[in-house]
């Protein structure tokens, strides 16, 4: 099949119109209201009665005449005679005369010619005689009946979302069916690579993300999913999952074969079924979008890249949906932040995903193949075509991705299960991006974290406070952490015994710029010292030294699954994986923060954390407190001329 190129993109823009002319006639069906959750209200809701339906207590005491209690006081209380008791529920009829009372649950109705009701810590009773010490004016501690809801009146707007406080008005008024607007949206995925979530992983196989975020998405909506399942790169499977969609839905979604190389031929099937309205949006993520029309119904071809696919799907899909079922559009949640780096666009139309902490955005992006590219994303910001470059402390528009949870801290460096434990004991929202200790430096450096975790020794083995001065930086507190056993972890049927063992066998090593790679380095500098040749000379000899795995975890992945025969890691995360660990050293692990953080609430709970008893505990076996941890090393950068 010859490579077919993309038409001519169209802007943003046009694709939103283009999206906007899009019509579809929602179907209306009845729902029971304990399925009715995030379905869309068809109708406007009016209440058939009132609500309360009658008189009602809303305290327990005594149902009286007002005018009775008029001359009530502790010293001198007044009296009324007991006629009767009315629960909550009760159709007992009573009639109260002047000097009479009834006995009153809360939510029981009041009896006929009573116009107030007595709090029974007001009362005394003796007998059938009650005393009243406290006067009450008419009406007190009564809801009147249509007080919460009238008869008639509209409770529920048309195209409202229904959740637990709908459902719950719903319920007082009595409606226990509902019309909700009805859309289907057919969800579709594409490739021979792809393998259902609960299955052996195989090689070259990935698992299924989109079938599963886009149906979330559709609900969110307050549409249905309908899921196809997985399609084959096979131009006749998708014909027919194309064409059962078609009979059974009002909308498409499908997700790969859209971006025009040998193996995408989406795009092929809508032109010849159909009309192709568009094929690529200049937009990124997102290039490759098909949108067109199969027998009237918008098919919509989403590429591939999780987070292509839902920020294509969240900029111009869900739009759709809502629309169609009438939901109520509320305008997008948007914040005006700070960048707190800068950025560097590529000439097309841009929605960067960006995290947000405390007025400070950054980017998100891994790459539109990283489904962690949302989920570590509070929202994006929207860079036009014509923007180069973006200065750190530009402000930015961000809008943001429907109810976030927003981080208290972000937590740059080198990843460690410490981490963890700190987020445990001090209840913070700590989002933590594993660079290594030399992008905990640089995000520092640049402003963009707010603490730092490091681990880099330099040539003489001493820990960060060498890399602070070589940088230059200024204005920041290096935090004394913990102490971390690094060494060979290997299966448990290994000969590797030391680190001369690993001449000849296959590594996996972490990736440049972490400290354990840096630590490895020395151990291997000092033994081609003694062995009399270069480290490089060394490293020839030790197949998978060039790889780079970005965490402790996947080391120990790689060694069990016998990709490789050892790694170099955490001991903690050796007896998390169940391998052999052989100590090679053990190494500092220390906090770095900018100065004008250290006083702030979440900056101190962490510290006050760092030194407790309870921290201690918790840590994981080779990683522990030692007597100097919690100290605090401030450098000032030197004046010169």
């Amino acid at each position: 099949m010859q490579r077919k190129e993309f038409r001519e993109l169209i802007s943003v823009e046009d694709a939103r119109i283009l999206v906007r002319e899009i019509k579809i006639q929602p179907a209306s069906v009845s729902t029971s209201i304990e399925d009715s959750t995030n379905h869309i209200i068809a109708e406007d809701i009016i209440s058939s009665v009132d609500v309360p339906s009658f008189n009602r207590s809303v305290m327990d005491g005594y149902a009286v005449r007002a005018k009775d209690t008029y001359q009530a006081s502790e010293t001198n209380p007044c009296s009324v005679k007991l006629i009767g008791i009315v629960a909550a529920g009760c159709a007992d009829k009573f009639f109260v005369d002047d000097s009479e009372a009834v006995d009153i649950a809360t939510g029981a109705p009041i009896p006929d010619g009573a116009d107030a009701v007595v709090m029974v810590e007001h009362t005394k009773r003796q007998d059938n005689e009650i005393f009243i010490d406290r006067p009450v004016h008419i009406g007190e501690n009564i809801m009147r009946a249509g007080s919460d809801i009238m008869r008639g009146e509209r409770v529920l707007r048309k195209g409202t979302r229904i959740g637990s406080r709908e459902i719950g008005v719903l319920s007082a008024i009595g409606k226990r069916e509902i019309l909700s607007a009805s859309v289907k949206v057919g969800i579709i995925s594409t490739g021979d690579e792809l393998i259902r979530p609960g299955e052996p992983l195989e090689p070259g196989k990935i698992y299924d993300t989109n079938s599963y975020a886009l149906s979330a998405g559709v609900i969110e909506c307050g549409a249905t999913p309908i899921m196809y399942g997985i399609i084959r790169d096979n131009e006749a499977d998708m014909e027919e999952a194309i064409d059962t969609a078609t009979d059974e839905c009002d909308i498409i979604l499908t997700s790969g074969s859209t971006s025009a190389g040998a193996g995408d031929i989406m795009y092929k099937i809508i032109e010849e079924k159909g009309t192709t309205l568009a094929h690529g949006i200049n937009i990124k993520p997102g290039k490759p979008v098909v949108i067109g029309l199969i027998d009237g119904v918008p098919t919509i071809g989403l590429p591939g890249n999780p987070t292509s696919a839902l920020t294509i799907f969240n900029e111009f899909v869900a739009p759709l949906i809502r629309r169609t079922i009438g939901a109520s559009t509320a305008s997008k949640t948007t914040t005006t932040a700070v960048l707190g780096t800068s950025i560097r666009s590529q000439g097309r139309h841009q929605l960067l995903p960006v995290g947000l902490v405390r007025g400070k955005v950054y980017p998100a992006d891994k790459g539109s193949g990283a489904i962690t590219t949302l989920a570590d994303a509070d929202g994006f910001i929207e860079i036009r075509p014509e923007v180069e470059f973006m200065d750190a402390g530009t402000h930015v528009d961000v809008t943001l991705f429907g109810d976030v949870t927003r981080p208290d801290v972000l937590f740059v460096g080198g990843s460690c299960p410490g981490i963890d434990v700190f987020e445990d004991l001090t209840g913070l929202n700590i989002r933590a991006i594993g660079t290594g200790s030399s992008g905990g430096f640089s995000a520092i450096s640049n402003g963009t974290a707010d603490i730092a975790g490091v681990n880099m020794p330099d040539a003489s083995g001493e820990y960060n406070m060498p890399i602070i001065e070589r940088m230059g930086l200024s204005d920041v507190i290096l935090i004394k952490g913990y102490r971390r056993e690094q060494g060979l972890i290997v299966r448990h049927d290994s000969g590797i015994s030391k680190i001369e063992d690993i001449i000849g066998q296959r590594l996996i090593n972490r990736n440049r710029g972490s400290g354990t790679r840096a630590l490895l380095d020395i151990k291997l500098g000092e033994l081609a010292g003694e062995k009399g040749i270069s480290l490089r000379e060394m490293t020839r000899s030790i197949t998978g030294y060039d790889s780079g795995a970005k965490t402790h975890r996947a080391v120990c992945d790689a060694v069990k699954n016998g990709r490789t025969d050892v790694g170099f890691g955490l001991r903690s995360a050796a007896d998390e994986a169940g391998l052999k660990f052989i100590k090679v050293a053990e190494e500092d692990y220390d906090l770095l923060v900018p100065k004008h953080l250290l006083e702030i609430e979440e900056i101190r709970a962490l510290c006050g954390c760092l030194v407790s008893e309870e921290f201690a505990e918790r840590l994981p076996a080779g990683i522990s407190v030692y007597e100097g941890t919690g100290d605090i090393v401030s450098l000032e950068r030197l004046n010169t001329s």
